[in-house]
């Protein structure tokens, strides 16, 4: 029986995984949620949010929630915002621009528009003029995308089956509405080009990311299964959109700037730096240090002033799993204080665009 005493006020989680040469490692999940209070001061989440065992996905299995948290390697910091975009100053407005942007290591817009529906058109279909809004859903439903099962050979966007605006056949999307969430600099222009833009997990089985799986064939089956296919790569394990993940991991200090993803138009903060104690002891076997734990996720809910952040620390374990007795987590140290006075600074410089 493998114990995990976590001595921190966060969620933790154990597994044990494989690599690609069938090397038992043991994974260690820590994930710290925060909540910011009116005046910008962050405080613990009463109730942690746990370390996901899994994949969640919605009533539509093609649509991905939430991704695993229990995954052997990122190389970079996925970061993903949930909730909704908002209109500037929360008056109704036919477009908006929502913008995160943290500390030079990542940086992406998307231009939100009002709701339009495909008519009948002269030549081909058009949409409709948008509709002023205050507040759109961030949603992979509401972005490039989607299935065309009406067509004698129904067809789809491997990088967004769920979303609108993709078709075999134009007259198919009559009715139907169209994208709210375009990049600026890559509007929708017809039933086969468009570009997905969410802020949200890509499901596993979408492109890119599924490219990363590997083959799966005849010559794996006979010679790799159960291990992973010789073409896999560790790419495949990161689940944010490619534009949101960070260029290096994140480490804590950095400042996190959204714009337009609340009613006041304005949401940052700093991420905490925290460092871990981990040690690992075994039966008949010296104990192990654990190397310092890497941010894999960070998870944003600016409707709610929240965020949590996953780390993750490996052991290789070879041939002593069964030895593994247990594995104790601790707070070595914790602060935002570092990077606090530059707030100021990187505001102004983030409505200045």
């Amino acid at each position: 029986m493998w114990n995990l005493w976590n001595e921190t006020p966060f969620a933790a989680q154990e597994a044990w995984t494989r690599d690609e040469r069938g090397h038992e490692w043991w994974l260690i999940a820590i994930k710290a949620s925060f909540e910011l209070d009116p005046d910008g001061k962050q405080q613990l989440l009463k109730d942690q949010v746990p370390v996901n065992m899994a994949p969640i996905h919605s009533a539509d299995a093609l649509e991905l929630l939430d991704d695993d948290d229990l995954v052997i390697e990122k190389k970079h910091t996925d970061v993903l915002v949930e909730g909704h975009v908002y209109a500037p100053d929360q008056r109704p407005n036919i477009e908006s621009i929502a913008r995160i942007a943290i500390d030079g290591v990542l940086d992406k817009s998307v231009r939100a528009i009002g709701n339009r529906v495909f008519m009948p058109g002269p030549v081909s279909v058009r949409m409709s003029r948008p509709e002023p809004f205050i507040q759109i859903p961030i949603s992979w439903r509401r972005t490039f995308g989607g299935t065309d099962n009406q067509a004698s050979k129904p067809d789809w966007d491997r990088r967004n089956p769920v979303g609108t605006g993709f078709a075999v056949d134009p007259r198919h999307l009559i009715g139907k509405t169209g994208p709210n969430f375009e990049y600026p600099d890559s509007p929708y222009r017809d039933h086969r080009s468009g570009r997905p833009a969410g802020f949200g997990p890509v499901a596993r089985h979408w492109m890119p990311r599924v490219k990363y799986a590997g083959t799966y064939g005849d010559e794996w089956q006979k010679t790799r299964d159960p291990l992973l296919p010789l073409d896999f790569s560790r790419t495949y394990y990161q689940c944010a959109p490619e534009d949101q993940r960070t260029r290096t991991p994140l480490v804590g200090y950095e400042i996190v700037r959204l714009g337009n993803f609340t009613g006041d138009g304005f949401f940052q903060f700093v991420l905490p730096r925290i460092a871990f104690d981990i040690h690992t002891e075994f039966y008949k076997r010296p104990s192990r240090q654990h190397d310092e734990p890497t941010i894999h996720t960070l998870r944003i809910n600016p409707d709610k002033r929240q965020f949590s952040i996953t780390w993750m620390t490996t052991l290789y374990v070879p041939f002593d799993e069964e030895r593994l007795k247990s594995t104790t987590i601790s707070i070595r140290h914790q602060t935002v204080a570092a990077a606090a006075t530059r707030m100021g600074v990187w505001t102004e410089k983030f409505a200045d665009g």
